[in-house]
């Protein structure tokens, strides 16, 4: 069974999947503080979870799809 950290954080890299979102909006849904947040991203990121973003202008996960030159998807 998953701690609850555990849980957020899985939470967390599912929210930030394909859309921008902010520490204060994951924060409000999660029931937890700002800096909290801050915390489990900054865990995610130390574990190689490629996480972009900025305190202030939100987070979102990177796609690990590459572009090669013909067009195609790897």
């Amino acid at each position: 069974m998953a701690s609850k950290r555990e849980a957020r954080m899985a939470e967390i890299v599912e929210l930030t999947r394909d859309t921008i979102i902010t520490a204060e909006a994951i924060a409000k849904r999660q029931g937890v503080t700002t800096r909290s947040v801050y915390r489990y991203i900054a865990s995610l990121k130390a574990i190689g979870m490629p996480i972009e973003g900025a305190p202030g202008l939100g987070f979102m996960l990177r796609s690990h799809k590459l572009k090669t030159g013909g067009g195609v998807n790897v």
